[in-house]
């Protein structure tokens, strides 16, 4: 059995290695890329001067010389770039002194449909040797027909040394970073771990019946120590708590879950029992696209709770049409409208641009739970009703249902975390107290508020109250 001071080391060895491979794949694609990008532009810019030194006017292929001043002012020598000319009717004109025979001009460098006589780059193999090749297509003005063609090449074998050299770099650097990052991680442990088995063998002697009395001794001459055992001590007294709430955040992630998955089987199950057309196929593929992404993002909108308690629970701010957002919350819903036999319907108090600035992902979540929670606690043929307003300095989203309401007393609880009013009815409902919490926290957070009415026997409605833009 290995010791956890092997596996730290194993573990962390491993990870570094990982993560040293990711980053030179990395590093070694986009250094790859860029330097295939930068010799095309290099390319591309010498054919270009090439054409501009000769004189755009039809020349004879013995006119087409390319002068040492040429040479010069191209800087081939430095470049290991070599050029060379050919008339409009693709005869060899002339070549600079550093390329010993000619370049075949290609067909597809011959034809460029570019009216101003752009650079057409490609890539040929000649007498086993493969050049990168950039041909520009002279032209006296737009649209004439082409004058002489200008090329620059330059063989691959520098480009290849070049990546073999990154690669070399990046092995060795990589190896380099591995062996130092396993040192340190052995001596590390070695002087950590020394610390930990002094305070394993005193949590070793708290029995089962201690654990709410006895407290690890928290030393005041080791800092690393005193918070380790500071922090199991603290780990201690919030050992029930966390139990409890990992118990209820899984009921509520599967409560969150099953709605959209819902929507989609349904959507899925009406497209196929019968031929449809490939438009209306597209259609469910769409809406299914809009759901998948929902549930991607979910698990974000999950955490909205804990991103309040540190001040993030807004990721974005953007222009959101709050009337757009509650019409595609109402549809989404329909499916599960009809499902309970309930009506559900959308309206305008006012033709007013209804926007806010926020986060359209957790507004879309308020509005999603307040109407979702209205259908699942309404009763068979009740109606529940969607209406935004223009109330300055407010947007107003009122979720109405003439369900059986909700009790007087209940009502100032209603959203305190995994607060129910009818345990066994949530629970078979698939909800986990946590929903209107979630709708509370999110609408704090883009600096609105959110109220209820209700009457027993006559049905609830919840105010959203957002700062208009």
């Amino acid at each position: 059995m290995k010791s956890l001071r092997s596996r730290l080391l194993i573990g962390f060895t491993a990870l570094l290695a990982a993560a040293l491979m990711v980053f030179a794949v990395i590093v070694w694609l986009v250094a790859r890329d860029t330097m295939s990008r930068d010799m095309d532009d290099f390319l591309r810019g010498k054919a270009l001067l090439l054409g501009r030194l000769v004189p755009p006017v039809p020349l004879p292929a013995s006119r087409l010389i390319i002068e040492p001043w040429m040479e010069q002012e191209l800087q081939l020598q430095e470049n290991a770039v070599v050029v060379q000319m050919f008339t409009a009717s693709g005869t060899f004109g002339g070549r600079s002194s550093n390329l010993r025979s000619d370049i075949p001009l290609t067909e597809k460098g011959r034809h460029s449909e570019h009216p101003a006589g752009g650079v057409e780059l490609e890539t040929i193999t000649l007498n086993g040797r493969e050049w990168r090749i950039a041909t520009h297509p002279r032209r006296e003005r737009w649209g004439e027909p082409v004058v002489f063609y200008a090329q620059a090449a330059m063989p691959l074998d520098a480009f290849a040394t070049r990546e073999n050299r990154l690669l070399g770099w990046l092995i060795a650097g990589g190896v380099v970073m591995l062996l130092a990052g396993a040192v340190s991680a052995a001596v590390l442990s070695k002087l950590w771990l020394r610390s930990v088995s002094t305070l394993e063998e005193a949590a070793r002697g708290l029995s089962n019946s201690e654990l709410g009395k006895r407290r690890l001794f928290v030393p005041s001459d080791d800092a690393e120590l005193a918070a380790l055992a500071a922090s199991f001590n603290h780990l201690l007294d919030r050992l029930e708590s966390a139990h409890t709430t990992q118990q209820r955040f899984t009921a509520d992630a599967s409560h969150e879950l099953r709605t959209p998955l819902t929507v989609l089987r349904g959507e899925i199950e009406v497209a196929l029992r019968k031929p449809r057309t490939a438009e209306e196929y597209r259609e469910v593929l769409v809406s299914n696209k809009e759901e998948i992404e929902r549930l991607s993002r979910l698990t974000e909108n999950m955490l909205a709770l804990a991103h309040v308690d540190v001040g993030d629970a807004v990721t974005q701010r953007e222009l959101v049409n709050v009337s757009e957002l509650c019409a595609g919350v109402t549809s989404r819903l329909q499916s599960l409208a009809a499902e309970r036999q309930i009506t559900l319907q959308h309206a305008d108090a006012t033709t007013e641009p209804l926007s806010v600035s926020g986060d359209p992902v957790a507004l879309d979540r308020v509005i999603f739970n307040l109407v979702e929670n209205a259908l699942r606690y309404s009763p068979v043929g009740e109606h529940v009703t969607v209406v935004v307003a223009k109330t300055p300095p407010w947007i107003e989203i009122q979720v109405s249902d003439t369900g059986g309401g909700i009790a007087p007393e209940h009502l100032g609880h209603l959203f305190e975390r995994f607060y129910r009013v009818d345990k066994a009815r949530s629970r078979s409902h698939g909800g986990s107290g946590l929903g209107l919490s979630i709708v509370k926290a999110l609408v704090e957070a883009h600096g609105g508020m959110v109220e209820v009415e209700s009457t027993v026997g006559r049905g609830s409605t919840f105010t959203v109250k957002l700062p208009a833009v």
